[in-house]
This record gives C-alpha cells, sequence and structure tokens, in this order.
C-alpha cells in the first residue's frame, strides 16, 4: 500500500504508484479537465504511467511539492489533490482534479483542506498559490472557501485567456 499523506472522515489522500496509471488515464482525458486544466497528451496507459513517474514520483524523490492521490476510505481512487511547483511563481500552488462522478459531494473541499493543515503543520512553505480559469465557477468559489484571496489575472502563455491568481498566506 501507497504511503498515506493524510486522512478525513471520508478520504485518503496518499502517495501514488504506478497501479494508478487507469485512474490518471481516465482524469485526465476527461473532457473537464482538458477544459480546466490542459490537454496533457495522455493517450496510452503507457503515456500515464510515464505521467505518474515525472508529475508524482519524480517529485516525491525529490522532495519537492508534489500531488497526490484522493481515495474514499476504501480505496477507490476518485481524484488528485496536491502541490505544484510552477516556474513563473515563487509558492507552490495548489491543484486538484477529481473523476466527473465524485464532483459535486464536497471532495476536492475535504481534500484541499486536508492538505492545506498538513501544509500549515509542516512549517514548510509561508504561503500557496493556486491558478484557475475565471470561468470555472466552482474553482473560484472554492479557492476563495479555502481563504486563497485573488490577486489577480494573467497569461501564462501568449495567445491564451487570463488564468486568475490566488494566494493562500499562512501565519
Amino acid at each position: 500500500m501507497a504511503e498515506v499523506l493524510t486522512k478525513t472522515e471520508r478520504l485518503i489522500l496518499r502517495r501514488a504508484s504506478l497501479c494508478d496509471t487507469e485512474l490518471i488515464y481516465e482524469l485526465l482525458n476527461q473532457q473537464s479537465f482538458i477544459d480546466n486544466v490542459a490537454d496533457k497528451q495522455i493517450r496510452t496507459l503507457k503515456d500515464a504511467q510515464k505521467y505518474i513517474e515525472s508529475a508524482f514520483l519524480t517529485p516525491y524523490d525529490l522532495a519537492a511539492p508534489s500531488p497526490y492521490i484522493v481515495t474514499l476510505l476504501d480505496g477507490t481512487a476518485i481524484g488528485i489533490c496536491g502541490l505544484y511547483q510552477r516556474p513563473y511563481l515563487e509558492f507552490p500552488d495548489l491543484g486538484y482534479a477529481f473523476l466527473d462522478r465524485y464532483c459535486g459531494k464536497g471532495f476536492a473541499c475535504e481534500a484541499a483542506e486536508a492538505l492545506l493543515t498538513f501544509v500549515r503543520g509542516c512549517g514548510k512553505y509561508r504561503a500557496l498559490g493556486a491558478i484557475t480559469a475565471p470561468e470555472n465557477v466552482a474553482s473560484n468559489k472554492l479557492l476563495k472557501k479555502l481563504g486563497f484571496i485573488l490577486v489577480g489575472t494573467f497569461q501564462l502563455v501568449p495567445d491564451m485567456d487570463s488564468t486568475n491568481l490566488y494566494v493562500n498566506q499562512f501565519h
């Protein structure tokens, strides 16, 4: 069993493993993921394995900001929640995505709150960021509920729509 980061009343956040290939394949190919995050070009299970190695396992090995698998208490994998170090931000940012069939049930909020509590307890970061599309109403609402403050918008790449930038300062 993969190492557990933290646990809530309904969820477990744990390290990813290559056993999560099918989850990552399905999640990253959902239209909602492509629309709200990006098309990561995951077309095969082998692509999903390579993605797990680079986006999850390498950051774990480097003790860098990392994403985690979110499961129900029975072990059913339902999404991801974690930290990402973007080259254009001075602090890690919170990111999450869930299989569509598990959206609207409060899992993203529960997982993100648990991760924020864990991160604050570590004392490693003084702030976290979060980025989301202005039209992603659910994520904008969730980030505000989690204590993130909208500090502005910016363009990640030329010819792309603006992205909201949120910050959550730890005191």
